[in-house]
């Protein structure tokens, strides 16, 4: 009972009856199931050669589909990246450009992977629990939203409540009255998530479609994993700060000494219990669904809103800050949908999180529409003989805005400056929200580390006050990305940046670089 029901009241989805267009056929359409949870890194599933066994049940569902080897999000935080997802266009050409976006972004009609289906006779929900507030904040399109709220008068009754530790585990016994409790970080269970999807299932009529996206906060900083779970991978007799996960705070102080590697194996030995949490509510929805048997005609979808460092490639903790490595640009993405998608395989082609809805389309039989960007991946999956591969596309990636401007990682080093999020943000007095003011808007997305994969190839461009800071590497003879080859390949920094200014969105590549405020 954790984090209880955020929304109250999505007890099901009244699902209308809808048919596939085959000419008559009157075979059912598919219906859609997206698992997803914040934060997750393939590289951490065991079915993708991870040593710790850490997901079993998102391994059957690789066995038992296609897995994508290599998918890319553009921006690493959470809501602007579930935007790319679900629109198919850049941050840039829909309107959550970063994190804290004002009022006409966050209320900007979009056209989305829920609009679409709603428009083909499906009934859309999402259920999300602390992590996926955005779901009730930006107009997706979902009939139904059972998700929390990040507005500025819940965060202070939150902490209110955190001040009364006492009180507060019997707040579980009226969580109507407490909607709160939904926007802790650190209660991470996902059996309250559970426990509303298996109520929202309840209300589907067993002849009609649904589309239904699941978020949980499992692998969510500071992993903190519930038990059983928790400490199951942490080293016995350490006693060190991360025993218990990472403790949210906004910025690194500068002077601390760099964690010890024991403390860097305690923190991804939580991470890991996260991941097998989330693998724990992966089993039971797909048990759930076995047993009203709607589990093979449905569409199933893995993936997640961005991936995570972990102190352990020394590029500190988080996502969004900076465009190093690809453990935070890189999601898992495996479909599942018997004799329409093919078994064990995996596509090594890099796939973009602007090309999930698309894909996801086409496998329902559903045409996407103009406004979608990015390219149906669909013709990867197909049984049948393994095809070739398609044409490289490029994957646009950019940093989000900083939320410190004093925390002492590499990152500040190469970047224009401007104050932490205590000047530069806002709460909205009509809504309660926090937002970005709007004189800071030019300067954070002028500011923006920004960068291009392309082929094996890797561009950043990292403006700062005196220049911009080109860096190139290269992927495949350094999957880690640790060496800047810039100076050994002047004729593909050229010919990358070009492609990169191709790419930027129009209303960006207007934007004046750099600048300092």
């Amino acid at each position: 009972m954790a984090v209880a029901v955020a929304v109250l009241g999505f007890t099901g989805l009244g699902l209308a009856r809808t048919e596939r267009d085959t000419g008559g056929s009157g075979t059912a359409r598919p219906n859609l199931l997206i698992l997803a949870s914040d934060g997750l890194r393939p590289d951490h599933l065991s079915g993708n050669g991870y040593p710790r066994p850490t997901s079993p049940n998102i391994d059957r569902l690789m066995d038992e589909g296609t897995r994508f080897s290599d998918t890319v999000v553009q921006v690493p935080r959470t809501a602007p990246s579930w935007t790319t997802l679900l629109t198919s266009q850049w941050a840039g050409e829909h309107p959550v450009v970063h994190s804290l976006v004002g009022r006409e972004a966050r209320e900007t009609k979009l056209t989305t992977l829920a609009t679409v289906l709603e428009a083909q006779g499906y009934r859309t929900a999402v259920v999300a629990d602390y992590a996926g507030d955005h779901f009730s904040r930006f107009p997706y399109g979902f009939q139904q939203v059972s998700a929390p709220d990040f507005r500025f008068p819940d965060l202070i009754r939150q902490r209110m409540l955190i001040m009364h530790v006492a009180l507060l585990p019997w707040t579980a016994l009226a969580p109507g009255l407490f909607p709160e409790r939904g926007e802790f970080p650190e209660l991470t269970d996902p059996a309250p998530l559970r426990a509303r999807v298996h109520r929202t299932l309840d209300g589907l009529p067993a002849d009609a479609p649904f589309a239904l996206v699941v978020f949980a906060s499992s692998t969510h900083f500071p992993y903190a994993a519930p038990w059983p779970q928790e400490g199951q991978f942490v080293e016995r007799g350490y006693r060190g700060p991360w025993r218990f996960g990472a403790t949210p705070q906004m910025e690194v102080d500068p002077e601390a000494p760099s964690p010890a590697p024991e403390d860097v194996a305690a923190l991804g030995a939580n991470y890991d219990a996260g991941v097998r949490t989330f693998d724990g509510l992966v089993g039971s929805l797909r048990a759930d669904l076995e047993r009203r048997g709607r589990w093979d005609d449905t569409l199933v979808v893995v993936l997640s809103d961005h991936g995570e460092h972990l102190a352990d490639a020394g590029l500190g903790l988080g996502h969004g800050d900076h465009l190093w490595g690809g453990a935070a640009l890189r999601i898992p993405f495996v479909v599942r949908l018997p004799g329409q998608v093919a078994e064990g395989r995996t596509v090594t082609q890099r796939a973009r999180s602007l090309d999930v809805a698309p894909t996801v389309l086409e496998l329902l039989g559903v045409s996407a529409p103009e406004s979608f960007r990015g390219r149906s991946l669909a013709s990867l999956v197909r049984p049948g003989a393994e095809p070739g591969p398609l044409p490289d596309a490029p994957a646009l990636i950019e940093t989000d805005l900083w939320f410190s401007d004093r925390d002492g990682q590499p990152y500040q080093t190469v970047r224009i400056p401007y104050p932490w999020i205590y000047e530069t943000a806002t709460v909205e007095k009509a809504t309660g929200e926090i937002a970005l003011k709007p004189e800071w808007e030019g300067t954070v997305r002028r500011a923006r580390h920004r960068g291009l994969y392309l082929g094996r190839w890797k561009l950043l461009e990292l403006p700062t006050p005196g220049g911009v800071v080109v860096q190139l590497f290269d992927v495949v003879a350094d999957p880690a990305e640790a060496r800047d080859v810039a100076g050994d390949f002047p004729n593909v920094v050229t010919a990358m940046r070009a492609r990169l200014a191709e790419t930027l969105p129009d209303g960006d590549r207007e934007l004046e670089r750099p600048v300092e405020h």
